[in-house]
């Protein structure tokens, strides 16, 4: 058991340095630490498979300038690993971009791969809030739900 739990410990380690030093020549590097059949899943999109996430990530640096995820914390509990991060990244629409998000993996059965990552981060209040008109729209919606 011990064992399984040293190679969660070590993969969820080296998963949080892949993000931190993702660049276009490292994207790759994420089959290495996945299943064949991972799922990912953040607020814009689900996916299957280490190609379709890592040609998802790649798109990251056309679409946004400098990308970048600083993790904060991790954790283990059970089947399931946690990164608490932040990210900064300068997209055309909204200029400058910052939000704290949090990932939950989790691994397969022998510890030694990622199963699962699902992202948990407010999309409406930290992207479509900042988009112009549309940010003015869910801003007044919140201020009322507020009020109730």
């Amino acid at each position: 058991m011990n064992e399984i739990i040293d190679r969660q410990q070590s993969l969820l380690a080296a998963y949080a340095t892949y993000f931190e030093t993702l660049s276009p020549e490292t994207v790759d590097q994420l089959s290495s630490m996945v299943s064949d059949d991972f799922a990912f899943q953040d607020p814009f999109t689900t996916l299957h498979g280490p190609s379709d996430v890592c040609a998802y990530l790649a798109k990251a640096f056309s679409d946004t300038e400098n990308p970048r995820f600083i993790v904060t914390h991790r954790a283990i509990d059970g089947d399931m690993g946690f990164l608490r991060w932040k990210f900064s990244a300068k997209v055309k629409v909204i200029g400058n971009w910052e939000f704290t998000g949090m990932s939950a993996v989790t691994f397969t059965e022998d510890g030694g791969l990622l199963a699962s990552h699902i992202d948990h981060w407010d999309a409406g209040q930290n992207f479509y809030g900042k988009l112009p008109v549309l940010g003015w729209i869910i801003r007044r919606l919140a201020r009322r739900v507020g009020t109730l």
